[in-house]
């Protein structure tokens, strides 16, 4: 083979990796121009478009630290140290914990506790809502004294909206470790649009989770 068709060849593969290069650019451009809701390093995270509470933003800048002695070590910002113990509100996503699902007298399925986690980037969306698991960020919300919960919330449910009212305890024994429990609750629940705004995109399916057209989460 000579030099000229060496480097006939070498000029060809520069030129194609420079054109694909440039349409992966202008693709780029333009998903982001059609989604912006969407910010994270992970590719199916989620953000919405409605402002995110302090104290959520607050409690993602927890540290935690792995201590060989005593285990996992959290540090936690000031304006969380000072939640603990107090009322606070925190809004985002339900998801049913197998260890929340319980049996009343009459057999029926009781929601006993669940886990909360911020809409901003703290769910992932792809042919289904489910949690990105961060143990920094996770709060259980214990439950089981809210009488009208078990008729709001189909166990089998994929993930519920809502806005939870209750007393913020820091590193209390729970079922999941939690770092977060929210005890003495109040839960309003909300509709989905509340929640994702309508140019949030299904990636399986490239169409936009227009309210009311996701049979999964109703």
């Amino acid at each position: 083979m000579s030099r000229r068709t060496i480097l006939t060849a070498v000029l060809t593969v520069i030129m194609i990796a420079i054109w694909n290069a440039r349409l992966f650019l202008d693709w780029n451009r333009g998903r982001a121009a059609i989604q912006p809701a969407w910010q994270s390093s992970s590719p199916v995270a989620m953000q919405t478009s409605s402002t995110e509470p302090e104290l959520w933003r607050e409690i993602k800048k927890t540290v935690v630290e792995e201590d060989p002695e005593i285990g996992f070590v959290p540090t936690f910002s000031q304006a969380v140290y000072a939640a603990h113990g107090n009322r606070v509100e925190l809004p985002g996503v339900g998801f049913i914990l197998s260890s929340g699902v319980q049996e009343n007298e009459a057999g029926e399925e009781w929601i006993t506790e669940f886990l909360l986690l911020p809409s901003h980037g703290g769910v992932a969306w792809c042919c289904g809502l489910t949690p990105i698991p961060n143990h920094e960020f996770s709060v259980l919300v214990e439950c089981a004294n809210v009488p009208s919960l078990p008729k709001k919330i189909d166990p089998k449910q994929t993930a519920f909206f809502v806005n939870v009212e209750g007393t913020l305890r820091l590193e209390k024994e729970n079922s999941i470790n939690s770092l977060y429990t929210l005890e003495n609750v109040e839960i309003e629940f909300l509709e989905m649009k509340d929640v994702l705004p309508p140019n949030v995109l299904n990636l399986c399916l490239n169409q936009p989770m227009v309210p009311g057209n996701d049979k999964s989460l109703q």
